[in-house]
């Protein structure tokens, strides 16, 4: 049902189906081997139960979710956890990513095309007006 999903390193284009407990970390011995700058050996463990994705890392790791370091945390569907250089999204039907939808995150965006448009209508017009000597009576010059 879950999975992680490698999006960079040496983990790119691989699926993980995730069951149970799964190891992460520097080396083959490992469920999910990744690769990372320095070091060796453990760097984070999954934990899966009925609706819930544990994610704990080593203390001094370096494992990041969405580029906040962590030690442990609950994950949701989309969240990218970041081990050296490899990355991976978790693929979580039902886990509702709560963090990510906030009200500010759903609210509708307002174009800005219209303002733009506005603004290049108005220059043009304003550099219009003055090749034509339409602004002279306005500015007093001529």
């Amino acid at each position: 049902m879950y999975k992680l999903k490698g999006t960079s390193g040496s983990v790119i284009n691989q699926s993980f189906p995730l069951q149970g407990k799964v190891t992460l970390g520097i080396g083959d011995d490992f469920d999910i081997p990744v690769e990372a700058d320095q070091g060796s050996g453990l760097m984070a463990r999954i934990e899966v139960g009925e609706n819930q994705v544990r994610l704990l890392a080593e203390a001094g790791s370096g494992v990041t979710v969405n580029g906040e370091e962590v030690t442990e945390l609950d994950l949701s569907g989309g969240d990218e956890v970041r081990i050296g250089r490899s990355r991976l999204i978790l693929q979580a039907p039902g886990l509702r990513p709560e963090r990510v939808l906030t009200e500010a995150a759903t609210r509708r965006k307002r174009a800005a095309w219209p303002w733009w448009l506005a603004a290049a209508l108005l220059a043009g017009g304003a550099a219009l007006a003055w090749q034509q000597g339409w602004l002279v009576p306005l500015l007093g010059t001529g």
